[in-house]
């Protein structure tokens, strides 16, 4: 069990499109909207979880285009999000009501990441505790990759605020919001050249 909850903090802790977007989100529009963001992409990881362990996710996968489908689906979120952080309180003459991201925009980002299914197959799937009752094993899992999934992304959501109290303190909110947006769309552009050179090597 030991080495099950060091990989799956090894595997969490690393920074990605997640948490990087809520760091943005905390920077770019604080502590209330960054809540209701993180109880959005906590659903959506638990959602993803659970449709591993059902197999839901071997059967949505194995229709043609539809990993595809999604990781457009996640790169294209993910870049219009990470104007919206980059855009943030500039005086850009948009609504803060339309640019600040919403629970269920947590929820989606994580339905359509094909990593969140990955990375979510290996701890539930691939990985075994070795219990006798597979229904308290996946329970047992369940309660421990969110025992570090929390602290987690609430450590991400602190440090983006952190950046925007500083920022407040100097008067470089929008440099600190344009650079959490640039991070974010770094992310999207690695991201993609990733999936492109899997599946050149897959054919």
């Amino acid at each position: 069990m030991i080495a099950y909850i060091i990989i799956s903090f090894l595997m969490m802790v690393t920074p990605g499109p997640g948490v990087l977007s809520l760091a943005g989100v905390g920077a770019g529009f604080g502590w209330k909207v960054g809540m209701m963001y993180l109880i959005g992409l906590f659903f959506g990881t638990n959602g993803v979880a659970l449709l591993v362990v059902l197999g839901f996710k071997q059967f949505l996968f194995e229709i043609e285009g539809v990993e595809l489908t999604f990781l457009f689906l996640s790169l294209s979120y993910l870049s219009f999000l990470s104007w919206r952080i980059a855009t943030s309180e500039n005086k850009t003459g948009f609504k803060q009501s339309f640019k600040a991201p919403k629970l269920y925009e947590g929820i989606f980002l994580q339905f359509v990441n094909p990593k969140a299914y990955v990375v979510q197959g290996h701890l539930f799937v691939v990985l075994s505790l070795g219990m006798a009752s597979y229904n308290v094993e996946i329970l047992t899992k369940f309660i421990i990759v969110n025992s570090i999934w929390i602290p987690i992304h609430l450590f991400w959501l602190w440090l983006g605020i952190s950046l925007k109290r500083w920022s407040l303190a100097s008067n470089k909110q929008v440099w600190v919001n344009r650079g959490m947006g640039l991070s974010l769309f770094a992310v999207v552009i690695l991201s993609a050249v990733m999936e492109l050179n899997t599946a050149v090597l897959n054919d």
